[in-house]
Order: C-alpha cells, then sequence, then structure tokens
C-alpha cells in the first residue's frame, strides 16, 4: 500500500512539473520578441545618444574656455546648452519604440542644428561657430545612421517629415523645450495610435531596456544635478558665507532669548500678569461677542423652520387642491364619455337595425323573383311552344 502511494505521489508530481513548463512555454510565447532590425535600431539610437552627449560636452567646454570665468552671461548659456541638450536627448532616444525613438532622436538633432544655424534663434548666443559644427556634424551622424537602419523608402519619407517638423517646431531658446515627434510621425505614416508601439520585446529584451535606462539614470543624474547646482550659484547673489552668517546670527538671537527667559523668571511672570490684564477685556468683548452671534443664530434657525414648515404646509395644500380639480375633471370627462359612448350604441343600433331590415326586404323581392321563376317560367315556355306548333300546324 505504501508503495502504490509512493508511486501515484511521483506521478502527480511529474505531472505538476510538466504543467509549470507548459505554463512557462505558454507565457513565454505570449511575448512576440523584437525584430533584429528593431534590436539594431534601438542599439545604435542609445550608442548615438553617447557619443551626442560626449560631444556636447566637449564643444560646450571649449566654448566655455573662450570666456572669463567670471562672465556669467555666456558661462551660463554654455551650462544651459549642456543641461537642455542631453535632457532632451535622453527622452528623445531612450524610448519604448526603437523607430520612434530613432526618429525623435533624429528630429532633436535637426532641431538644435537649426537652431545654432546662421538663421536659427541661437545663432548670436557666442562668437564662435563651435556650437554650430558641432549640431551640424551630429545631425550628419544621425542622418547617416537612419539612411543605413531604414530602407530607401522609409529613409526618405523620415527625412521629408523631419525638415517639415524642423520648421513647423523649431527651438527658440536654450531651454530646448521638444515636442515630441510621436503622434506627427503616426499621421505621417497614416498608423493609428493604438499601434504605434506593436510589442515591448521578450522578457530578457525588456529586462535589458530597464538596464540600459537605469545605467543612464546612474551616468547622466549626477551630471545634469553638478550643472544645475553650478547655474544656480553662477546667479545667486547669496555665496555660503551670508548664508553662514544669517544662521549664525539667528542662532545668536534664538540663544540671548532663552538666557533672557531662564535669568528673569520674576520679569516673565509680571509680563504674564500683565498680558492676561491687558488680554481680559478682549476675552471678554469677545465671548459677548460670540454669544450675542449664537442667539441670533438660534433666532434665525427658529424663523427658517417656522418658515420651511409654512411652505410645507402651502404646498401640501396645494397638491390637495390640485388633486381634487384633477379628480372633478376626470369625473366630468368620464361621464362626457358615457353619455357619448351611449350615443354612439343607439347610432350603431339603429342603423344595424335598418341594415337588416333592408336586407330582409331585398330577401323577400328575391324570393318572390325566384318563385316566379320556377312555376311561371315553364308554363310560359310551354304555351309559347304549343303555339308555335300550332301555326306551323295550320300552315300545313
Amino acid at each position: 500500500m505504501k508503495h502504490t502511494s509512493k508511486f501515484f505521489s511521483i506521478i502527480i508530481s511529474l505531472l505538476m512539473l510538466n504543467g509549470c513548463s507548459l505554463l512557462e512555454v505558454k507565457l513565454e510565447s505570449q511575448s512576440v520578441p523584437l525584430t533584429t532590425a528593431e534590436l539594431n535600431t534601438r542599439i545604435l539610437t542609445r550608442e548615438y545618444s553617447k557619443h551626442f552627449f560626449s560631444e556636447v560636452e566637449s564643444a560646450a567646454d571649449e566654448i566655455a574656455l573662450t570666456y572669463p570665468k567670471d562672465d556669467t552671461l555666456h558661462q551660463s548659456y554654455v551650462l544651459l546648452w549642456k543641461i537642455h541638450a542631453e535632457e532632451g536627448l535622453q527622452r528623445a532616444a531612450y524610448q519604448v519604440s526603437p523607430k520612434v525613438a530613432l526618429i525623435d532622436t533624429w528630429v532633436f538633432a535637426a532641431q538644435m542644428e537649426q537652431f545654432f544655424s546662421p538663421e536659427g534663434k541661437g545663432a548670436e548666443l557666442f562668437d564662435s561657430d563651435i556650437d554650430y559644427k558641432t549640431s551640424q556634424a551630429l545631425y550628419v551622424d544621425i542622418e547617416n545612421m537612419a539612411e543605413k537602419l531604414l530602407s530607401g523608402s522609409e529613409f526618405k519619407a523620415g527625412k521629408e517629415f523631419v525638415t517639415q517638423f524642423v520648421k513647423d517646431h523649431a527651438f527658440d531658446s536654450l531651454m530646448m523645450r521638444r515636442t515630441p515627434a510621436l503622434k506627427a510621425w503616426l499621421a505621417h505614416q497614416n498608423i493609428d495610435e493604438t499601434e504605434a508601439v506593436a510589442t515591448l520585446g521578450t522578457m530578457p529584451e525588456a529586462l535589458g531596456d530597464v538596464s540600459d535606462r537605469l545605467g543612464l539614470v546612474s551616468e547622466q543624474t549626477p551630471k545634469i544635478m553638478t550643472w544645475k547646482a553650478e547655474l544656480i550659484a553662477m546667479n545667486s547673489t547669496i555665496n555660503g558665507n551670508d548664508v553662514n552668517k544669517t544662521l549664525e546670527s539667528l542662532r545668536n538671537t534664538s540663544q540671548s532669548f532663552q538666557d533672557f527667559v531662564k535669568n528673569n523668571p520674576e520679569y516673565m511672570q509680571n509680563l504674564a500678569e500683565q498680558m492676561s490684564i491687558q488680554l481680559q477685556p478682549l476675552l471678554d468683548d469677545l465671548d459677548m461677542k460670540t454669544d450675542d452671534k449664537l442667539n441670533q443664530l438660534s433666532a434665525e434657525r427658529i424663523a427658517l423652520e417656522a418658515m420651511v414648515a409654512r411652505e410645507r404646509k402651502e404646498l401640501v395644500d396645494m397638491v390637495e387642491r390640485e388633486r381634487k380639480a384633477i379628480a372633478i375633471i376626470v369625473t366630468q370627462e368620464r361621464e362626457k364619455f358615457t353619455q357619448d359612448l351611449d350615443q354612439v350604441s343607439q347610432d350603431v343600433l339603429t342603423l344595424a337595425m335598418d341594415k337588416v331590415i333592408d336586407l330582409i326586404k331585398s330577401t323577400i323581392i328575391y324570393f318572390i323573383l325566384f318563385i316566379l321563376a320556377i312555376f311561371f317560367a315553364p308554363l310560359g315556355l310551354g304555351y309559347f311552344l304549343g303555339k308555335r306548333a300550332a301555326v306551323k300546324k295550320t300552315t300545313v
């Protein structure tokens, strides 16, 4: 018996393991993997973002060296370029859909190139053209990469879209406020928004995407926070010494007040008594006014209740009057309807009797004609035939 139960336990365990493996296969089969082209697009786009960050930082540092350190305006421009360029591109490049990320990155590079171009609004921010040359080179790099990753027709359509989108959404300041190109791109390609992202990939691909994003945060956040702190410190009129002096002054004032209270208990007690004497009339007046307001509210509440009761009674009376009036109207209409029904019944009965009498008369007439036809038709026919026979006999 023990061997039998053990055998069944082994069978059940095997079935459970088999079921788990089937479940695992089923769950895995529900996730559609990214295609090779999509994986290559994602990898190369994110590699380009690192190249973009490096080039922007190098160009910005080179521009910063051309201005004195106390030139707050241009040094601030340099920091703003690094901050907003890298924040904007990382939002564009690290999207779920590889193709959308490529298009958005392409658009951002084109917008930055147009901003620093001689026709752009950022052409005169710096004395040198390092910013424009760097932006132009980055735009050429992303365009060449898109040409390799996309088919001929897709690249042509993408280039037309990027050119038009940059005209419609050009940067107007170093804030580089990015307008996402997703909806415009989907409309340009006649793609429904529900089909923008077909799949997130398999579990390893999704985990790889999350890992890339976490790596980006760990690399970029410290740099950007440092640049923002430098920008705030550069444009702030308060330095660390001023803050420390202010805090020390507040600390000394607080300590002096505490020492005064501790060393002068009689004065504080006298002050409390004087405050009590001075504030008592105010408290009494406040109590009196509060009582008056409460009494007034009570009177208004009673008046409101009386008004509500009166209105309720009038409403009930009005409803009762309307009900009685409606009952009278219904009774009158019922009587009129009954009279009309009686009259109609009499008219119908009279008409029916007239029709019956006419029918009886017609029936009697037809019956008489039928009798005449039955009895007199043979007699007349015999008379006619006999007379005709007599005429023939006389003639012969």
